[in-house]
């Protein structure tokens, strides 16, 4: 990686992190996949592990690799039924169909199932898919070659056109694998993956079904209600990418606009402005310095966990910002953040930029080429693409050097055998099937005027945009999933919003943070106490209110304190273990209090010797808010902890 390497970094992982992303009148081939011969579900052990209390049941589902040659190969479509908790589930399942394109869905299930997947469980079963070439469907496009050459180039200090040409050079060298392989990938496109989805349906003989789809799975739902309408209720489109756009030749000024709006929001909220005056001026202020004179920047290496030291430029700290765009959750951190790095601290932005470089390994990038170079890039240009990065300076760095989102898509593509592009592969959606169109007014890749586009363009539609949103608005908003529950029992009618004039403002600043507490039961039975109110429990006994800000209630069996201690000290590089701040006697347990700051973050830990292993409860957040969240959730949750006897 060059020594810029965020900027090369966010710009190769942008599609992976969630987006590219008409009837048979707008040229469309007819399904031929719905005369294909249904095949026999294969139905097996999950290959993830599930979480507890979810009843899933997993499968495979042989289809045609060439929907034109039902003969040359197959593919093993991935799937997993979610069941409904409902008394009487409706027999309309919902499928979600993920974005990227190349972004697994089923490996999703152990990490995120409460915050992804339950919500749309209410009154329906839902089927989770790994598309064509994605996630545990087999066989698989994801390119090693590529994620290995992320890590092994982190912190590297060749110039950025070398770096360039080698991120080329992988791409390349999976594709030539693939090929080796047999796989064609003319074979890997969105009409494919519509037919399958009508396949599936039909071997696991639901009459019709409604589709969910985000991001480039919106973009997927519209191609299988133009494709194969027939089996389909309705669609709820999260994040729209309507088929008709120009993804590359929109990006910059899709991006510029969100984190302008990010900055009138600021502006526009009391304490944000106060506390964080001239955001919009700052943050530039800020990029043309980086780019003057780059500034250290601490990367965890995303397998090994590793501390690699690299530069951040201009560039750089742009696609920082584009990226949190995507997360709803980071929002309220966002101008903190930046007045933390005007002030010499770009500890967190080091942070999560190695948590955006994780997401690699989740998804299929010889996929999601596969279908970008087929669908998206032939009704574009490079000279286009160039263009619109010269109207927008706030992003233009970060656009010329992204070698897969700026130009340089095109010098990728044009090695990468992709198949042509069908005749509606540019033309709108006319459709008549219900639909519910959901935009979040910050997303910085699928703006909220795409959705309106689609909604336009649909008779029985009905649009809603969401206040102070990234990426998607099902997963961070319980007044989306209650629209999208609405929506799903009556399609016809359109659901009450009046839930979204009451979503809460972002606590922008530490006095605005106000966190509710509620009594907490670990699933295994083995501790007790409260839990932050509202927050999402993302594994058992680790509580999130976004990526930033965290609690764990624990009982590790087998380790002691000074074991933990010793490995943090060894983690931090300090030589020693940390030493205790205090004391806490609480009705169950003699705690020992520590307070550690690092990589822009401030770890409260609390440790007790208990019969059943080491008991732990431990708070992360900025150090701007670590003193509100110790008052109103560490202390709390430190005082109930009680560990079974």
């Amino acid at each position: 990686m060059e020594r810029r390497p965020p900027a090369v970094l966010l710009a190769l992982l942008l599609l992976a992190a969630g987006c590219t992303g008409a009837e048979a009148e707008n040229g469309a081939e007819p399904a031929a996949a719905a005369s294909t011969p249904v095949r026999d579900v294969e139905w097996g052990a999950c290959g993830f592990d599930v979480p507890a209390g979810v009843d899933i049941e997993c499968g495979t589902l042989e289809v045609p690799a060439d929907r034109a040659e039902p003969d040359a190969g197959t593919i093993d479509l991935a799937f997993g039924i979610a069941r409904s908790t409902a008394d009487a589930p409706a027999d309309d399942p919902v499928v979600y169909l993920s974005g990227g394109p190349g972004q697994g869905a089923l490996e999703f299930v152990p990490l995120a199932f409460g915050q992804l997947y339950e919500p749309l469980t209410a009154t329906r079963d839902l089927v989770i898919l790994d598309q064509r070439g994605t996630g545990l469907t087999e066989p698989s496009l994801a390119c090693d070659e590529y994620s290995s050459w992320v890590r092994e180039t982190l912190g590297s200090d060749l110039p950025e056109e070398e770096l360039a040409e080698q991120a080329v050079e992988s791409l390349d060298t999976c594709r030539q694998r693939l090929l080796d392989e047999g796989i064609d990938l003319a074979d890997y496109n969105s009409a494919a993956s519509a037919a399958d989805l009508d396949d599936l349906r039909r071997a696991l003989e639901y009459e019709e079904w409604n589709l969910y789809g985000i991001s480039y799975g919106t973009r997927l739902a519209q191609t299988a209600m133009r494709d194969t309408p027939g089996g389909i209720r309705s669609v709820v489109l999260d994040a729209a990418y309507p088929i008709d756009a120009d993804l590359y030749g929109e990006a910059p000024r899709n991006a510029a606009r969100a984190m302008e709006a990010l900055f009138d929001v600021c502006a526009d909220d009391a304490g944000c402005a106060e506390r964080f005056p001239d955001l919009e001026q700052t943050f530039t202020g800020l990029a043309e310095q980086f780019d003057a004179q780059p500034v250290p920047v601490t990367l965890l290496d995303p397998t090994t966990g590793q501390r690699v030291e690299s530069e951040l430029d201009g560039a750089g700290l742009t696609g920082f910002l584009f990226q949190s765009l995507y997360s709803t959750e980071l929002v309220p951190f966002l101008p903190e953040i930046i007045d933390a790095a005007a002030g010499g601290d770009v500890g967190t932005i080091g942070l999560l930029l190695s948590a955006f470089a994780q997401q690699l390994d989740l998804v299929a990038v010889g996929q999601q080429l596969a279908v970008q170079c087929q669908e998206e890039v032939p009704f574009s240009s490079e000279q286009t693409v160039a263009a619109a990065a010269d109207d927008h300076p706030l992003v233009e760095g970060f656009f010329e050097s992204a070698p897969t989102l700026g130009a340089g898509i095109f010098d990728v593509c044009a090695t990468w055998d992709a198949g042509e592009p069908g005749e509606a592969e540019n033309e709108p959606l006319v459709s008549e099937i219900p639909t519910l169109v959901l935009a979040g007014d910050l997303d910085p890749i699928t703006p909220p005027r795409w959705g309106e586009s689609i909604s336009d363009d649909l008779p029985n539609s009905f649009f809603f945009s969401f206040p102070v949103t990234g990426h998607g608005s099902v997963a961070v908003h319980e007044c989306a999933v209650q629209l999208t529950s609405a929506f799903l029992d009556d399609p016809g009618a359109a659901p009450d919003a009046a839930c979204i004039e009451q979503i809460d403002a972002p606590a922008f600043t530490a006095d605005s943070v106000a966190v509710e507490m509620a009594s907490w039961q670990a699933e295994d039975g083995g501790a007790a106490g409260v839990r932050p109110d509202g927050w999402t429990e993302v594994v058992p006994g680790v509580f999130q209110a976004s990526p930033l800000v965290s609690l764990i209630q624990q009982v590790v069996p087998g380790v002691t304190a000074d074991q933990l201690l010793q490995q943090l000290g060894a983690q931090l590089g300090t030589g020693s273990p940390p030493e205790p701040v205090g004391q806490l006697q609480s009705p169950f347990l003699t705690w020992d209090l520590y307070r550690v700051d690092d990589l822009g973050q401030r770890v409260d830990l609390a440790l007790a010797q208990h019969p059943g292993g080491l008991a732990l409860v431990q708070l992360t957040a900025s150090p701007e808010r670590s003193d509100v969240y110790r008052e109103q959730v560490f202390l709390p949750a430190v005082q109930a902890f009680a560990p079974a006897a």
